[in-house]
């Protein structure tokens, strides 16, 4: 078996974000195909048995003693910007593309100043274009997605005759791998919410925000919506999951806060409207269990396009019908396959009544096949098989050093350009030497002939002493 290292750069323990369950996953998933090492940027409560946990760290650590044994690296995001040495090694890497960070990073900072703006997103592209020079095998999370990374692979000069003899598909370059589910059904530990958490009674009808609320998304829309509700519905309830990522590299968003006090102002915050600090991963089940409605809500802009809400996942898993923004791949299965309604960009009323529609029928019962089916495909070792198989057997990239990025032509010609002037200029020197040495012959063999202030001032002019 091979010995594979997974290194994230994000938090993993009870409390964590997607990225960090993502890597957890992946590891545990892959454990079933090769030997796993799962490297974590912070000391960690939780334990494994199929795969070995370290401890690291992310900005000052070094994983050069660990990387010698192992045949494959997987990695994401900025960990080649704090550990450069890993693109040196003689070791394939496979990396992992799921989040399009530069397209939230242009969300998160629409509102900087510009001249802080622009510096800040020309090194989110400088990592990116390291991930994309670096990396033997990539993955990410939809087809979509991969349309996405094919047009930036193709502007590196990835894309070309090598990769294509390789693979015409290119699928041995870059495949899917999305987020996965557990194959078994949610196992409730306690109750929660209704009847538990104050303000939720046991009778109520709970909307379940699941995940954080990010700069990119838009809670505030339906928390609009659920203030337009008829007040004949007060048994409707909101609880979102998380205001407070356990990463705290994460926490610089402004949306939380706005979404508290929009909820505030509309005076639903405690009455129909809770927010959560942070679930544990372990026990979200006991969440999902007893929402009778999942929302995702989202703006209108490129970010959605290529995104991959993680959190539908949790909705199939726990059969709940969800009501979700137009726009993304997501929108486009719930279509699909009957498990949920969508609403355009920032439609309170039309969110309002899909919220109400949805919430007083047996929507569980209703969809509970398409779940199912759902399920199936969605299970970590079903999703997982693209990269266990490139993992069991991995390879060095066939075009690597074989094409220049454009910057990097530019580079070469200016050092041809500047080695060239080098060697004009020594040329130049040397021929006028020689001509004044030749001259200098000249006038110490026919000194004689010439008149004294003639021959001084001829010295005088080309330097002989």
């Amino acid at each position: 078996m091979k010995n594979v290292l997974v290194i994230s750069g994000d938090t993993i323990d009870k409390h964590m974000g997607g990225l960090g369950v993502r890597n957890w996953e992946l590891a545990h998933a892959l454990s079933r195909y090769c030997q796993v090492t799962l490297a974590i940027p912070n000391q960690t409560s939780l334990l494994s048995d199929t795969v070995h946990l370290i401890s690291y760290d992310l900005i000052d650590g070094d994983l050069d003693s660990i990387v010698q044994e192992v045949d494959v690296i997987v990695l994401h995001g900025s960990i080649l910007h704090f550990h450069p040495y890993l693109r040196m090694l003689d070791i394939p890497i496979a990396v992992d593309l799921y989040v399009p960070n530069l397209l939230e990073s242009l969300v998160w900072h629409e509102n900087d100043p510009i001249e802080n703006w622009a510096p800040s997103y020309e090194e989110y592209l400088r990592l990116q274009l390291e991930l994309l020079r670096a990396g033997d095998f990539f993955f990410c999370a939809s087809e979509r997605q991969r349309d996405y990374w094919i047009g930036w692979l193709h502007a590196q000069k990835r894309i070309n005759p090598h990769t294509y003899h390789q693979d015409p598909a290119l699928r041995k370059l870059i495949d899917i791998v999305p987020f996965g589910l557990p194959e078994c059904a949610p196992n409730p530990t306690k109750s929660v919410l209704k009847g538990v958490y104050p303000g939720i009674d046991s009778n109520d009808r709970v909307i379940l925000w699941s995940g954080g609320i990010w700069d990119w998304l838009d809670p505030l829309t339906l928390i609009r919506a659920l203030a337009d509700i008829p007040p004949r519905y007060p048994q409707i309830k909101l609880y979102f999951m998380g205001t407070h990522h356990p990463n705290p590299l994460v926490n610089g968003m402004e949306m939380p806060q706005t979404a508290i006090n929009l909820s505030r102002e509309l005076g639903l915050f405690g009455k129909s409207v809770f927010f959560g600090d942070w679930v544990p991963y372990d026990e979200r089940q006991n969440y999902l269990v007893e929402a009778d409605l999942g929302v995702i809500t989202h703006p209108g802009h490129i970010e959605t396009h290529f995104s991959f809400r993680t959190r539908v996942l949790d909705y199939i898993w726990a059969g709940i019908p969800f009501i979700i923004t137009e726009g993304d791949a997501w929108a486009d299965l719930a279509k699909k396959e009957n498990i949920g309604y969508t609403v355009a960009p920032g439609d309170v009323k039309g969110l309002a009544v899909a919220i109400e529609n949805l919430i007083t029928e047996n929507a569980k019962v209703n969809y509970a096949d398409s779940f199912d089916k759902l399920r199936q495909s969605h299970r970590w070792d079903k999703v997982i098989l693209p990269l266990a198989k490139y993992c069991s057997d991995p390879y060095l990239s066939p075009d690597k050093t074989q094409y220049l990025t454009e910057a990097e032509r530019i580079g070469r010609d200016k050092d041809t350009f500047l080695q060239q002037v080098i060697q004009d200029k020594d040329a130049y020197l040397e021929q006028v030497i020689q001509e004044r040495e030749a001259l200098r012959n000249s006038l110490m063999r026919y000194h004689r002939l010439l008149p004294i202030r003639a021959y001084h001032w001829i010295k005088q002019k080309i330097g002989i002493r």
